[in-house]
């Protein structure tokens, strides 16, 4: 079925545009739910190897707390491994191999690319036990941009990278006990002054976050104003 194929494909075709954008790059994969996903290059040895020892960049960059850049045992590699942020259970990691140290270009192309591996990853995992409905993706992209938008809230807070706002979001989650989703839902809210929905009428249905969140995310603002 054209459907079964859409999901390797779309990820294969993301995965090699990356390589071919950041030089020196000879590999790159993408894992979820502690497995490799899609590899291309050297990743496709790599990525399995390190889920199988249970140790490595890789499997560190999985609990979503902050993207990791190391160099490998061979002592001519590098890896890049960057945990997404596409759903609250936990990151789908991007691994991008390369022949050096990646540099700030090379990052910042990561960076473009990474949101795009992470939303197909999400589609796939959810086209694998059922049929994908229009309504699904839809709150699914929605809660991406949700976090996305509270990302870019965090960093002008505290002046801070994706990453350490990320990692800003993530203990708070788990402080709070409260769904990513929806502590980002009410930071955007609390931020804004209104509800989602008011602030963007033209996205059409939006997560309206829990009492539990709005709080959380009021005494996260205040908190982050003292660190920043």
């Amino acid at each position: 079925m054209d459907e079964v194929r859409f999901g390797p494909e779309l990820l294969d075709r993301l995965l090699a545009h990356l390589v071919e954008r950041v030089p020196g790059c000879d590999g790159a994969g993408v894992s979820t739910n502690s497995r490799s996903l899609r590899a291309i290059g050297t990743a496709v040895d790599r990525d399995p190897e390190q889920w199988r020892r249970g140790d490595g960049p890789v499997v560190a960059a999985a609990t979503g707390e902050e993207t990791l850049v190391e160099a490998l045992p061979d002592g001519v590699s590098w890896i890049t491994a960057v945990p997404g942020s596409w759903t609250e259970e936990g990151p789908s990691v991007l691994s991008v191999y390369t022949d050096h140290e990646p540099k700030e270009d090379d990052l910042r192309v990561i960076d473009q690319v990474e949101p795009l591996l992470a939303t197909a990853t999400a589609v796939i995992e959810f086209c694998a036990d059922e049929v994908l409905r229009a309504d699904q993706m839809v709150e699914m992209v929605q809660n991406r941009r949700l976090i996305e938008q509270a990302k870019g809230l965090v960093m002008g807070r505290l002046r801070c990278d994706s990453g350490a706002a990320f990692r800003a979001l993530v203990r708070s989650s788990q402080h709070f006990n409260v769904k990513l989703r929806d502590l980002s839902a009410a930071l955007v809210e609390v931020v804004g002054g209104a509800p989602v929905g008011d602030q963007e009428p033209d996205t059409g249905p939006t997560t309206v976050p829990p009492p539990a969140a709005v709080q959380a995310a009021r005494m996260t603002w205040q908190a982050l104003g003292r660190d920043g």
